[in-house]
């Protein structure tokens, strides 16, 4: 999510009836080109798809936790780097922490992989 449409995307977690899209509800725009049957948002640009696994209720305070498996990522080339890396700031990516905290994000650094035969450098 970024932050041109995160307002609409924290309103799409409101419990709408059944016959009512979030999309439109909320005015986002649904983004069809997967097999499955679910759109991707269209204003979001990094998009990844994920099928429900498992639900376990977790008793030490009420709460649920849900896996999901990644089945689809789509991100677009000016965001990937050459070794795979997305770079999040330039996809505009705001990040969340608990129900309803909305951070930008901004990267301090990029370390190589840490090793125990030598010390990590910037990258």
């Amino acid at each position: 999510m970024s932050e041109g449409f995160y307002r609409a995307a924290h309103q799409t977690s409101a419990r709408y009836p059944k016959e009512l899209s979030e999309f439109s509800a909320v005015g986002l725009t649904p983004e069809w080109h997967s097999e499955f049957k679910v759109p991707f948002v269209a204003e979001s640009a990094i998009k990844w798809l994920m099928k429900f696994r498992e639900k376990h209720d977790l008793t030490i305070n009420g709460t649920h936790l849900v896996i999901g498996e990644i089945m689809e990522v789509h991100i677009p080339e000016e965001i990937l780097q050459e070794d795979g890396f997305v770079d999040i700031e330039k996809a505009g990516t705001l990040t969340c922490s608990g129900l309803d905290s909305y951070h930008k994000t901004q990267k301090i650094s990029r370390l190589s992989y840490a090793k125990t035969d030598r010390w990590n450098h910037e990258i």
